[in-house]
């Protein structure tokens, strides 16, 4: 299967990733820990997030500090993701906002 853009989706669902890569932790750089994929648009917009290949690998450390920290490193990675799918798929902040419900810039 494939998303709009021509993207093959792996068995779970996911486009590769356009974030930018790293050998380790998308966070911490740590390679000596087990990567998480984390899904940068989750909750009503996770299986947005797999399509479009806004996802990051993440050790556990640094999953659960964005998802329990205070906030401000989600906000983070939600902004410069938006600000990079923008860019990559010519996208207007209508278009990410048809998408995604709303704008994060």
């Amino acid at each position: 299967m494939k998303n709009e853009f021509g993207k093959e989706l792996d068995k779970n669902g996911y486009a590769p990733s356009i974030l930018k890569r790293h050998e380790g932790c998308h966070i911490c750089g740590r390679r000596d820990l087990a990567l998480q994929r984390h899904e940068v648009f989750h909750g009503n917009n996770r299986e947005k997030s797999k399509e479009y290949g806004l996802w990051i690998e993440v050790c556990w450390n640094c999953h659960n500090v964005i998802h329990n920290g205070n906030g401000e490193l989600d906000r983070c990675l939600k902004k410069e993701s938006e600000q990079i799918a923008l860019i990559q798929y010519r996208w207007s902040l209508d278009d990410f906002r048809s998408r995604f419900g709303k704008s994060y810039l």
